[in-house]
């Protein structure tokens, strides 16, 4: 028979007293796959940011740097308003290409949401931020006075969403992008002018200005304006003229992007610390038991001396059936990981507060034989170890030790 087969059949059994190995076996996947999803869920994120985030500089009323960062990272709401008589004169600045004019609403009153989703309106005639990445697709299926949704949102059936009692139809969903623009609803300044006007009429006001309503909003007031360097320019220098000219706060991409990555390392460095510990803690705790339950095997050792077995076979059963405990840990470990980790993964995003895109397929699949290669290592130097012990002992005295 061979040693594969002798040790399936003893774990099927349960007389190999491996149980607390195969525990811990259990303990080290799920560590180092939930740790590996968390760290490449970040880094996804990161990456999806970093290519949608278009505009170099973000002009920004005074004291809502922060907000604007809430929006683009987590999808957090806010409202707020801007003179869009600044738009010329940022427009004209040295070093600037482009510049688009956005407005940020929040609402309650949404069929599709019971807390307040953030609306996103762009100007069509000047947009570079938003209309370069959504879909050829959605492109060819937008429709005038519909909305487009990020991949969070929930639409109704009839593919609508209602604000403000008017039912709007929505014309696309955008791909998920793990930020906060996939609970965002997109639409163009003229429907922007409808909502104000809905929302007033229900008494509701947006913004911080009395004066806004939905006639005047898009050529009065906006939230933010977003601008494009020329190339050759330093985004530093050209921020520097608009707070000198404009009086409002500035938002760089790179400090935004910076931003995340400085806390993406954190959360790296933390993790492989983890593991590093956990594997180390976990090899050395498993070589005691290894050791424990050879000692308390010899009988069965001598047995299979005496049957012929020599001392490279008794070397070789015991680290298989190390490594067998392992991977068998391995995998209800990772399964246990993967059963937390899907289910919740919108609920870890939100508690992180960082972009956040759960890897594909094949990327999962390389996690999960990363996390067996690791599980499986720590039981090496473990079975290495006790199969010398075995191995290295005459059939008399094993025999006679195991009657003991």
């Amino acid at each position: 028979m061979k040693i594969r087969e002798i040790v399936f059949r003893k774990i099927k059994n349960g007389k190999t007293g491996g149980a607390a190995a195969f525990f811990f076996a259990v303990l080290l996947s799920f560590t180092v796959f939930a740790g590996t999803m968390l760290y490449s869920s970040l880094s996804k994120g990161a990456d999806n940011l970093k290519a949608r985030l278009g505009a170099d500089i973000a002009v920004v009323p005074k004291g809502q740097e922060s907000n604007y960062q809430g929006i683009i990272l987590n999808g957090e709401p806010i409202e707020c308003s801007f003179e869009r008589k600044y738009e010329s004169t940022i427009r004209s600045l040295e070093g600037v290409e482009k510049v688009t004019p956005v407005i940020y609403l929040a609402s309650l009153n949404a069929s599709c949401c019971s807390v307040p989703i953030q609306i996103i309106g762009y100007d069509p005639e000047t947009d570079f931020v938003t209309t370069p990445w959504i879909s050829d697709e959605c492109v060819s299926k937008y429709k005038e006075g519909s909305l487009i949704v990020g991949s969070n949102i929930a639409i109704d059936e009839g593919n609508t969403l209602t604000f403000f009692g008017r039912v709007y139809e929505v014309s696309a969903r955008l791909n998920k992008t793990g930020t906060g623009m996939d609970k965002s609803v997109y639409v163009s300044f003229d429907v922007i002018k409808q909502l104000i006007k809905d929302g007033n009429e229900k008494g509701i006001k947006f913004g911080d200005e009395s004066s806004l309503s939905g006639e005047d909003i898009t050529e009065k007031y906006v939230s933010a304006f977003l601008v494009s360097v020329k190339e050759g320019y330093s985004v530093d220098k050209v921020a520097g003229l608009i707070m000198r000219d404009v009086p409002g706060g500035i938002v760089q991409s790179k400090s935004l992007y910076n931003t995340v990555t400085t806390g993406i390392k954190l959360i790296s460095d933390t993790v492989k610390m983890l593991i590093i510990s956990v594997f180390a803690a976990i090899t050395f705790v498993t070589a005691i038991l290894h050791i424990y339950r050879v000692n308390n095997r010899k009988k069965e050792w001598a047995v299979y001396r005496m049957m012929g077995g020599t001392g490279t076979w008794i070397r070789s059963y015991i680290l298989t059936e190390s490594m067998t405990l392992s991977l068998l840990g391995g995998i209800v470990g990772i399964f246990f990981a993967a059963l937390f980790y899907f289910p919740f993964s919108d609920l870890i995003s939100e508690q992180i507060g960082l972009p956040f895109f759960v890897p594909g397929i094949l990327q999962i699949i390389g996690m999960v034989v990363l996390s067996l290669v690791i599980t499986a290592l720590s039981a090496v130097i473990p079975g290495i170890i006790a199969g010398e012990i075995a191995s290295g002992t005459e059939c008399y005295v094993l025999m006679r030790e195991g009657e003991n």
